[in-house]
């Protein structure tokens, strides 16, 4: 029976590491590190969304129209000086020319911005590829082996080998079904692998990077939404001197180097993960120094979305991990509001239910009483007569 067991947490170990490396795919598509696919051609996704055609017919259309709105803010920014004075009618005019040449400039300049941003991005990642690092889940597979078999290796491990081909085969008995011993021909030692911190690493990462990509990803939309009502923020130099541009200009600044929080995280996890699997308690036991190896995989799985916190306080603005931490913790109290109500709709029904049980057996009881009553008062007639 453990026999099975084994084969089940690691079947479940080597799904969820094939989920981490689809997320690490993902991810760096997301951040820009990787290039997607489009039609044969390889492309930056979000400098190939930004030079879509549709995407930039709507920018056009949205700077003729806040032509329109910086020539309405210029009017009154001119009546608000009539009765503020604090302002001359020269400076006026300047911001209107300002913001209308200034909309053209800064599209050059937020191309330029991207360009550098992904150029960096990918020098980044590159500098972490040092002699020490490896695949994500194979370095996490190899923190939870405690003893290699057969000559095998973490260079010979991927997540499409089955888990027989990990584990081996094994003896049996009763018409060859029930399993009894392991034979020892596979690539690691069933009996000393270790099953909970694989469970808790490979989970603890896997949810990890779901946040982390739910935040990339609202990255993508979110500066694509910047790009796009740029010229807008540039209308309102005539009426304030540049206050809600200056608010437009730290956001998309922070949007922009978001994701280098999330890729050094991700790389400094992978360059410490061998160093922490190679580390030991002195006089500690093995169950000990597995609650390590525990406590360190998660610690660093939970610094992966925290990066992006630390880079969003560095730049001024909001925590980035508690606005897309939002999303999962609605969920959670969502989801356990609705259980919470479920639940409470299942025991209102079965409470009614209950309730109607009772109240057809108390008429049926009454019904006999009464049918008992009065086959009692006609024995008693008959019986007088």
């Amino acid at each position: 029976m453990i026999i099975f067991f084994q084969e089940l947490v690691l079947l479940i170990v080597t799904w969820l590491l094939k989920l981490i490396d689809g997320i690490m795919d993902i991810f760096g598509a997301l951040s820009g590190i990787i290039k997607v696919d489009y039609h044969g051609q390889k492309v930056n996704l979000l400098e190939f969304i930004l030079a879509d055609s549709n995407v930039n017919n709507v920018f056009w259309c949205v700077c003729i129209l806040a032509v329109g709105l910086t020539c309405i803010f210029a009017i009154a920014g001119l009546i608000k000086n009539m009765v503020t004075n604090q302002r001359t009618v020269t400076g006026i005019v300047g911001k209107f020319f300002m913001a209308v040449l200034g909309t053209i400039a800064m599209l050059a300049v937020l191309v330029l911005i991207i360009l550098i941003s992904n150029a960096v991005l990918i020098l980044v990642s590159e500098v972490f590829q040092v002699s020490n690092t490896s695949k994500l889940s194979s370095a996490v597979f190899d923190a939870c082996v405690a003893d290699w078999r057969n000559g095998y290796s973490i260079r010979e491990f991927n997540t499409d080998l089955s888990v027989r081909d990990i584990f081996g085969d094994y003896d049996t008995t009763l018409l060859g079904v029930w399993p009894t011993s392991w034979k020892g021909n596979g690539m690691v030692d069933p009996n000393t692998f270790m099953y909970l911190p694989a469970i808790i690493a490979t989970v603890a990462l896997s949810i990890a990077f779901i946040v982390a990509v739910v935040n990339l990803s609202k990255r993508v939309f979110e500066i694509v939404f910047l790009y796009l009502t740029m010229p807008f923020a540039m209308s309102t130099l005539p009426l304030d001197d540049g206050q809600r541009f200056k608010s437009w200009r730290e956001t998309f600044l922070t949007k922009v180097v978001l994701a280098y929080g999330t890729v050094f995280s991700v790389n400094i996890f992978v360059l410490l993960l061998p160093l922490i699997t190679s580390v030991r308690v002195q006089g500690a036991s093995g169950f000990a120094n597995a609650m390590l190896l525990i406590f360190m995989l998660i610690g660093g799985a939970v610094v992966i979305p925290a990066g992006q916190a630390l880079f969003a306080r560095i730049f001024g603005q909001p925590d980035e991990m508690q606005q897309g931490g939002g999303f999962l913790r609605s969920a959670f109290y969502g989801g356990r509001f609705a259980a919470g109500a479920t639940l409470g709709a299942v025991g209102g029904m079965l409470r009614l239910i209950r309730r109607a049980n009772e109240k057809r057996k108390a008429r049926q009881q009454e019904a006999q009483a009464e049918e008992d009553e009065q086959y009692t008062e006609d024995g008693e007639g008959e019986s007088g007569e």
